[in-house]
Parts: C-alpha cells; sequence; structure tokens
C-alpha cells in the first residue's frame, strides 16, 4: 500500500472506470426487485453549492445502500430550466452586455436561454459526477428535453379537458420585477419594519400601511361589532387628496384592537381587501400597475412613480393639507418574490388555474397508507396545506418554459388544449398558441413518472414506477413534494413514491444560512480539490439528524480527513501483520476465539445492526457516527493494539481481515473512493458497489459474556491509563476478580495500560471497576516525600486561621458567615492533619 490515501487518483480513476463502463446503469429487465431514488433537478441557473451536494450525497448513501442489498437501484439524475429563476439570470447576464431584454423578440432570447442552458446542464453533471454519484447517466433528464416536453403537454391537456384547468379573472401574487404572477407558496414572508399611517376620513380617522393605495379604496370597513361606529355605516366618506366619496360598510374581519379600528379597502390591492370587496359587491380599482408604478385612477401627479416613491410623496401631501394624524413605527410580514426577493404586488389578473380541492383530497388520505414522511413531525405541515389548499394559478408572464398548450383557431375561434406542439383545428383552420408558459413546478410535479417514459408505458416506467423514495430539503415540501403526490395520483394512478425523506438546511459553522450577502457559501467543488468527494461526503452527513439543519465548516472536513487517514494507516497496520502472520486463507477458527476476538466481533455484530437500522429510517448522519467510534474506538484504539500482544497471530489476522472486511462495506454508501480502493487492495474485487451489505446474522454465536468481561477489561485499560497520567511513575496494579484473567488478557491489558498487573487478592482496594478490585503499586520513597509536604502545608494554613480567629480587629468587624467559614475551614485542616500523622 501507498503511505497515504491518493484521493486525487483514485477519483480520476475510478470514476473515469464508471463512466466509460457505465457501471450504474440499472437493467428494466432484471428478476431483482427494483429501488428508484429519482434526484431532484437542480435548476440550471449556476454552478451546485453545498445544499445540493448534501441531498446528492444522501440519495447516493441510499441507492448504493439498496443496491448492496439486492435490489436492482436506479439513482435517476436530471436538472430543472427553472425558467423564472433561469430568466432572472439571464437578463442579469444580457444587462452587463449591455443588452435589454426588451430589445429582443421572444425568438432572440429563446436563443440566450438555450445558451445557458447548455452551458450549465455540462458543468451540473461534471460536478455531481465528481461528487461520486452512482447514477444511470445514460438516463439523465431535462424538465424542457423532447420527452419532458410531451408529459407537460399530455398532463395539462388531461386536466384541461377534465375541467380541472380554467382561465380566470382573479387576484393574484404579482411581481413588478419579474413581471409575473406567482403561486402562493412561490411568495417568501419577511419580517419588515414599516409604518402605520393614521389618516382622516372625513370625520373618521383610518389606519393603513399602504397610503399610496387610497386612490383605489372602494370602501372604509368598521367591525359590526364596535359601537364608535355604529351609527357611521351606510353613510359616505371622501377619499383624501379626492373628491371622491366611498361608503362606510360593516365587516366582521376588521380587528377592533388594530389602528383605529377603521380599514380601508382596497379590492384591487390586496388580498383580504379583495375578499371582502366580493362579500360586499365592491368595485376593484386599479392604481399600480403590472410594473409597480401608479396608473389609473391615482391623480395624475403620481402616475409614473412606483408605489414606495409615491408613498413619501403622499405622506407629505396629506401632511400639508392636514390629513394626516400620526405615524407610527410597524412590523408585519410582508411577501416578496421568492426569486428576486423583491416585493410582491397583488394585482387582479388573467390567469390560468388549476383546481385543487379535488385534487388533494387523495394526496391526503395516503399520507401512512403508502405514502411516508421523514421525519414524522412534516406531517402536520403537509396536511395542514393540503387542507388549506386553494387554486394554483400556473401561468407565468416569461419567455423561457413550457409554453401553455393552449390554442385558439383563427377560423372558428374554437379554443382547446393539444398534445401536439403544432396542432390544427378540427375546422382545417390555422391556430395560434396563448402566450404564456407554464409555473416551473407543473413540469416538476410530473418528475418521477415523466423521467421514466410513463407516455409511452416504456419498460423504465414499468420496472421503475413507483419510486421508493424522493430525498429534498424539507423548504419546498409545498412547491414541490405535495405537487408530485397529487400529480402523480391522478395522472398515473400510483403513488410517485413510498418514502420522503426530507432534511435539512446547510448551514455554516454558526448556524446561519449560507448566503452571498454573508460571504459564507462553500463551493462544493473547492472542498473536493483540497480534501476529496469522500470527505465532502463523510463531513456533510456526520453529525447530523434529519430534524436539523446540518452545520458545515472546514474543520469538519479537517476531521474527517484525519479519519480516512486513520482508516488508511490501520489498513496498512492490517496489511502487514497479515504478512507476517503469513495466513493462507480466511477462515477463521470460532472453537479458538479469545476474549478480545469474542469482544470485536460482538461490537461489529452491533455496528452492522445499527448501521443497518440508520439507513433503513434514512437517518445516514447518526450512521456516520456508529461507524467513526467503532472503526476508531474499537479496531483501533482496542484491537489493533491487543493484536500487537495475541497469542495467536494468524487467528487475530483472519479476524482483522474479516472486520476490516465487513467495515468496508459499511461505509461504502457514505465513502466509496476510498472503500473502494481498500477493497481492491485487500480482497481483489474491483466495485464493492456490487458487494452484499454486510448482515449481523451472518456473525454466528453468542458472545455476550465474554463481550462483557472484555468490557471490564477495557474499563481496567482506562482507569490504569488515568492514574499513569496522575502519578508516572506508576509501574505495577493488583488486581482481584471473581472471574479468571489469564495470560492472554493480561498481556493485552499490560499492553494497552503500560502497567505490569499482579493477581492477588486485596483487603482495602484503592478503587472497583467493573468487577475488578484495584490497588495501585506505590513508591514508598516518594509517597512519604508526599505526606511530608502535605503536612507541612496544613500546619501552615492552621498557623495561619488560628492567627486571623485570634486577631480581635478581624473578629469585631468580619461578617459572621465569613468568621464561621474561616473556624469551618481550621477544624477541617486539623482533622487532616492528624489523620496524616498517626
Amino acid at each position: 500500500m501507498e503511505k497515504n490515501f491518493d484521493f486525487e487518483r483514485a477519483e480520476r480513476e475510478i470514476n473515469a472506470r464508471w463512466l466509460e463502463r457505465e457501471t450504474f446503469k440499472a437493467n428494466n429487465k432484471s428478476d431483482k426487485a427494483p429501488y428508484t431514488v429519482i434526484m431532484p433537478p437542480p435548476n440550471i441557473t449556476a454552478r451546485l453549492h453545498i445544499g445540493h451536494a448534501f441531498n446528492a450525497t444522501i440519495e447516493d448513501a441510499i441507492i448504493r445502500f439498496k443496491r448492496m442489498q439486492g435490489f436492482e437501484a436506479l439513482l435517476l439524475p436530471g436538472a430543472d430550466h427553472a425558467a423564472i429563476a433561469t430568466e432572472v439570470k439571464v437578463v442579469e447576464e444580457l444587462r452587463k452586455q449591455g443588452i435589454e431584454k426588451a430589445s429582443l423578440t421572444r425568438e432572440q432570447f429563446s436563443v440566450y436561454i438555450e445558451t445557458w442552458y447548455q452551458k450549465y446542464l455540462g458543468e451540473i453533471c461534471e460536478q455531481f459526477k465528481g461528487l461520486g454519484l452512482s447514477a444511470d447517466w445514460s438516463r439523465f433528464s431535462f424538465t424542457m428535453d423532447d420527452n419532458n416536453k410531451a408529459h407537460v403537454r399530455r398532463a395539462f391537456k388531461k386536466l384541461y379537458d377534465e375541467g380541472y384547468i380554467y382561465k380566470g379573472t382573479r387576484m393574484v401574487n404579482w411581481c413588478p420585477v419579474c413581471e409575473t404572477a406567482l403561486s402562493d407558496a412561490e411568495v417568501e414572508f419577511e419580517e419588515m419594519q414599516r409604518s402605520l399611517y393614521e389618516i382622516k376620513y372625513g370625520d373618521l380617522v383610518v389606519a393603513t400601511t399602504r397610503p399610496e393605495t387610497m386612490f383605489g379604496d372602494t370602501a372604509v370597513a368598521v367591525n359590526p361589532s364596535d359601537k364608535r361606529y355604529a351609527k357611521l355605516v351606510g353613510s359616505f366618506v371622501e377619499i383624501p387628496l379626492t373628491n371622491k366619496k366611498i361608503p362606510i360598510i360593516a365587516d366582521e374581519s376588521v380587528d377592533i384592537k388594530f389602528g383605529t379600528g377603521a380599514l380601508k379597502i382596497t379590492p384591487a390591492h390586496d388580498h383580504n381587501d379583495n375578499a371582502v370587496g366580493i362579500k360586499h359587491n365592491l368595485e376593484a380599482v386599479c392604481v399600480i400597475d403590472q410594473k409597480g408604478k401608479m396608473c389609473g385612477d391615482a391623480p395624475i401627479k403620481y402616475h409614473g412613480m412606483t408605489a414606495l416613491e409615491a408613498r413619501k410623496v403622499v405622506v407629505a401631501d396629506l401632511k400639508a393639507a392636514g390629513l394626516l394624524v400620526s405615524v407610527k413605527p410597524h412590523s408585519s410580514n410582508v411577501g416578496t418574490c421568492y426569486r428576486c426577493h423583491n416585493l410582491v404586488e397583488p394585482q387582479i389578473s388573467s390567469q390560468w388555474f388549476m383546481k385543487m380541492k379535488e385534487l388533494a383530497q387523495p394526496a391526503i388520505d395516503c399520507l401512512n397508507k403508502g405514502l411516508n414522511l421523514y421525519p414524522k413531525k412534516f406531517e402536520k405541515i403537509y396536511l395542514n396545506w393540503l387542507n388549506n389548499i386553494k387554486d394554483w394559478c400556473i401561468s407565468r408572464q416569461l419567455w423561457s418554459g413550457h409554453k401553455i398548450p393552449v390554442f385558439e383557431c383563427g377560423e372558428c375561434r374554437k379554443r382547446f388544449a393539444s398534445e401536439f406542439e403544432r396542432p390544427i383545428c378540427s375546422c382545417g383552420g390555422k391556430c395560434s398558441q396563448d402566450n404564456d408558459v407554464l409555473d416551473t413546478w407543473f413540469s416538476s410535479a410530473l418528475w418521477p413518472f415523466s423521467t421514466l417514459g410513463a407516455r409511452g408505458n416504456s419498460d423504465d416506467f414499468k420496472k421503475f414506477y413507483p419510486t421508493q423514495t424522493m430525498a429534498t430539503a424539507y423548504e419546498i415540501i409545498f412547491f414541490w413534494v405535495i405537487r408530485m403526490v397529487f400529480s402523480g395520483l391522478y395522472h398515473t394512478e400510483k403513488l410517485p413514491f413510498e418514502n420522503v425523506v426530507l432534511h435539512g438546511l446547510v448551514r455554516d459553522s454558526k448556524g446561519r444560512k449560507m448566503s452571498k450577502s454573508l460571504g459564507n457559501g462553500i463551493d462544493p467543488m473547492v472542498i473536493i480539490k483540497e480534501f476529496g468527494a469522500d470527505v465532502l461526503r463523510f463531513s456533510l452527513l456526520s453529525g447530523t439528524k434529519l430534524d436539523r439543519d446540518p452545520r458545515y465548516s472546514t474543520e469538519k472536513a479537517i476531521l474527517t480527513r484525519n479519519f480516512i487517514n486513520k482508516i488508511w494507516n490501520a489498513s496498512k497496520f492490517i496489511e502487514a501483520y497479515a504478512l507476517g502472520a503469513e495466513i493462507s486463507d480466511l477462515k477463521i477458527d470460532f472453537a479458538k476465539l479469545g476474549a478480545a476476538d469474542k469482544w470485536i466481533l460482538t461490537q461489529l455484530k452491533k455496528v452492522i445492526k445499527d448501521t443497518t437500522a440508520r439507513f433503513e429510517k434514512f437517518d445516514i448522519g447518526v450512521a456516520c457516527d456508529y461507524l467513526e467510534r467503532f472503526f476508531w474506538g474499537d479496531v483501533c484504539d482496542v484491537y489493533l493494539e491487543s493484536a500487537k500482544v495475541s497469542a495467536d497471530k494468524k487467528q487475530t489476522a483472519r479476524i482483522l481481515l474479516f472486520v476490516l472486511n465487513n467495515f468496508l462495506r459499511l461505509l461504502h454508501p457514505i465513502m466509496p473512493f476510498a472503500t473502494t480502493t481498500l477493497y481492491k487492495e485487500f480482497f481483489d474485487i474491483e466495485d464493492v458497489a456490487f458487494e452484499p451489505f454486510p448482515n449481523a446474522e451472518e456473525i454466528k454465536g453468542n458472545f455476550a459474556k465474554e463481550a462483557r468481561l472484555f468490557e471490564g477489561y477495557i474499563a481496567l485499560i482506562k482507569y490504569l491509563r488515568d492514574a499513569k497520567k496522575k502519578d508516572n511513575a506508576l509501574k505495577t496494579a493488583n488486581v482481584f476478580s471473581s472471574d479468571l484473567i489469564d495470560g492472554a488478557n493480561i498481556a493485552i491489558i499490560e499492553k494497552l495500560s503500560a502497567v505490569k498487573i499482579e493477581l492477588e487478592k486485596i483487603a482495602k482496594p484503592d478503587a472497583v471497576v467493573s468487577e475488578f478490585k484495584i490497588l495501585l503499586g506505590v513508591d514508598e520513597t516518594k509517597k512519604r516525600a508526599e505526606i511530608a509536604k502535605k503536612i507541612d502545608e496544613l500546619k501552615f494554613e492552621i498557623a495561619r486561621s488560628e492567627k486571623m480567629l485570634a486577631n480581635p480587629a478581624f473578629v469585631s468587624k468580619a461578617p459572621a458567615a465569613l468568621i464561621k467559614a474561616e473556624q469551618e475551614k481550621l477544624a477541617r485542616n486539623e482533622s487532616l492533619l492528624k489523620s496524616l500523622i498517626n
């Protein structure tokens, strides 16, 4: 073996072999039971970040584990076009070149989009390959490839024809920067410090955070139980700075305690106001356009200003007119676009919607009846969202993405959905297509079955669908997970997966979310270049639990590198030991096992059981911790050391190789390159990936009693080591136990503790550890010197206390508690001195 593990060469050579031979290409004709994991497709907006690496490592660990358990395993990779996010990025890139999107035609812009796709598709694939994923690259899928386009059109047509998709005019979330509608799930709420303005509306004082929208007011609402305003309901007030009069209405939704208890109602620019407006048949008056600028019924003075610009001017005008009563600080949650992070502007707009109530019910019914969420705490969130679901706004006003497949005939004006790209109307007339594109999540919702060719009922679909497990970050449970569930049930009549593993978001060492503004982001490829893919994978997973956000730091990478070095050096020791023992076979004689042998096999059996259980529950971070403790503590600190004094080196060599073999197979799903390298070195098998995952039941025999006895030896060794640290002169120790300590075990204890053991009965032991009574050997000369020193110290302290207590000034002025403490200290020292002198 080489001196150190050359991760760069190992990754280069092993990856090249895997890719060239298509090692992980799944066989849809296999007799093995399938296990499918469809990778969440990363957005092709930029290079992969640490979160992508974390998720991909979890999925790869799962699929490698299942492959070793004998399943026909498929890890299917892909990427998402991410229409709105990609368009934002491309527009930014064009601006740097002095090109505005508005100066381009849709066709010209699509060329830039396609160039972006090709650039980042290639980069993403290379980065994923660098992680060592055992993915089937022959099945790589992109949400804008021909197969997925066909699936989107087909799915849309089915939903449209069955009445689930409709076009309607209603209030939506609108991003004035991206200039597109957003679904409710795409609005992120941030707590912001704003102002609450109290404004005179005639004799009423109205509280609002958005005075610029008052020109779109069509009523002022008060609570019907608010006695202050009971007589005003039904009368009219004038909108400030205008001559327009609006009614005062009563509505239960008004919070009496908020502001003045009187609220302006602007049905065209607020979701809650819109609901009140519909209830009371109020007009919706638009005063802010889709670019976020003042327009319509707003006074001409404010036209062209952004809403925030207009707010300042309106407030100044109100103050000048004596209509501004007060301005108070106010904290509230404000909706922002999940992509560009600018403020969302509620707008009434004509959009495409999907009816959700009926589609949601099967997704509710299937929870724990085929669908399992890990951790289970997310079930409440899952159900709450589905039980309160609203119709989904699926149209976007973008130039990239899947165009909505609705066509209108130029001859007969018939409108219809089609699964064909360029359909011809039944009357023979030419058709024009709707200009909007679909929400990216519409195509992503089809991902588990569209990637497997469900359209043609392909062999892949028959073999690998439904899939078994989906792993993703908990933050997209609404965006994606739930939509995949109801889409899979509707389009295939089957759940798209059995298990959903919802993990946390990777944070920095201080627990902060990684972001460009903080400058704390980590490029996984930088870690791989410096430390290797195995280090990145293991350090991402170790110390994590499913219900927590993992923390990552370079320190974790260094610790993992040290662990790999430990594995490598221990393996070199085992190789040399086996060569020195001149073993000709690996067969262990279970009739001749010593206590250390039985203990390490018991520990191995336990770690196999525990690791397997954690893998089955997808709690792989805990499995990492089990494996590290086992190898570093049990194997290296104890068994390797005991091997050095073994009386039967051939037997010990075989056990060492047996333990290493099992450990490498246990570790392989997490750390593929080092384990593949070592397994080839020791067992002449090129890919441990296809070896069986260890089975605890294959370790025959029950060594519980012997293992417990050896645990006692370990406790004894730790005690003696600690004693040695306190007194380096310690050379011997008398040990007595009712259980026989034979010569072999004495040798192990002496080797690991560096203390000579003598066996004899002990009347007054220094300590009892496990079942062992211990009397430490003492250097009498040194002991007498230490006692004499202690006597001198005590005499000095006693004299000091007596002098202090005899001092009238101290006794008269010191607090009683201090005097008492000094008296007690004197008594203790006098008692201790007496015991030492006697």
